[in-house]
């Protein structure tokens, strides 16, 4: 199986029928010059728009419920820090209506959250580009990391972020008491773990329907406490040089993994915990990407990843990574059930 690029998918952004009535939308730079002083001028409700271009900035939300989007497109709208510290901070209470919609999250540099960090936070983050991040040691979430905090995490690239082997290190990493919704992201090339829970038990994070290839590890779980509650479902995880790691598994408190597809990952598809391929829907097949030459992530005519997903998915999106509908009858055989991964096949 040849993979040899990574198109993303950039959509322009309107600011149509957004926000409430009477909420204003602040025009960066025409109103503020710079992003942090277009949050700082911002009600709760109010969107900040912010135009094309890079923004030599980091940026605190100081716990306003308000939308920061961009105009057009993270191929168009950076934000970078200069590798000077953490990008994007959340850590006033933060919840679902503090949104992050539309920008390439670059060149953040810190122990905990170098793109984005999360301290008692839960907001939304939509469309986003997390590129070149750098996770310093003994830290967690080179792209975004996560204490006490469940944010809604969707349609994202995580692609060229860094981090160090340390237990807790990813790039998207959660500790302590946080259920994040992790759902229809692609995480290419990052040269450590893609996703990474250590939570303490009964939370509830929800990891489904994201592609994940070419990182050192798919997806690991720290088990020393009942994981079950946890949810990972339809995802495809593949070429990366491990699969599925679970740590310090006693047995009976492995995670609740259902229809993932899990192939090719040469230091092991499953590390730590038995082969879970032919139980609960799960897979190890070619998921038969288009390749060179097509959109690289897309699923082919006759994938074994068709179909082949579960509706037991809290909230799943009616739209995928692509923003083409989800669930559609891929196969034709008169039912429709999600694709495995970020990416809906359209017959």
């Amino acid at each position: 199986m040849q993979h040899r690029t990574i198109k993303i998918y950039l959509t322009t952004l309107t600011l149509a029928a957004i926000g409430t009535a009477g909420a204003a939308v602040i025009h960066v730079p025409a109103d503020q010059p710079t992003i942090q002083q277009g949050i700082d001028a911002a009600s709760n409700g109010d969107t900040v728009a912010v135009a094309a271009g890079t923004y030599f900035e980091r940026l605190d939300f100081h716990g306003k419920a308000i939308a920061l989007r961009s105009e057009s497109g993270p191929s168009r709208t950076v934000i970078d820090g200069s590798n000077a510290g953490t990008v994007i901070t959340f850590q006033g209470g933060e919840g679902r209506n503090s949104k992050v919609i539309g920008f390439s999250i670059e060149h953040g540099n810190a122990s905990f959250g170098a793109g984005m960090m999360l301290l008692g936070a839960s907001p939304t983050i939509m469309r986003n580009t997390f590129r070149n991040n750098a996770q310093g040691g003994g830290g967690f979430g080179a792209a975004i990391g996560g204490n006490g905090s469940s944010p809604v995490i969707e349609n994202n690239t995580f692609v060229g972020n860094t981090c160090d082997t340390q237990f807790l290190s990813g790039v998207v990493s959660f500790v302590n008491s946080s259920a994040p919704v992790i759902i229809n992201n692609v995480f290419s090339s990052n040269p450590c773990r893609a996703i990474n829970m250590t939570l303490p038990e009964g939370n509830t994070p929800v990891v489904a329907n994201n592609t994940i290839v070419r990182n050192s590890v798919g997806v690991r779980v720290d088990a020393r406490v009942p994981t079950s509650s946890q949810l990972y479902a339809n995802n495809i995880i593949v070429q990366n040089d491990m699969g599925l790691q679970v740590d310090f598994l006693n047995p009976g408190n492995e995670p609740t993994w259902e229809n993932n597809l899990v192939f090719a990952n040469p230091s092991g598809d499953y590390v730590g915990i038995a082969n879970l391929t032919g139980t609960n829907g799960n897979i190890s097949v070619d998921p038969e990407f288009v390749g060179p030459g097509g959109r690289d992530l897309d699923l082919s005519p006759g994938s074994p990843a068709i179909d082949a997903g579960t509706l037991d998915v809290p909230n799943l999106p009616a739209k995928d990574f692509a923003r083409n509908p989800r669930v559609l009858d891929g196969d034709g055989n008169g039912e429709a059930l999600p694709d495995m991964g970020a990416f809906e096949f359209v017959p």
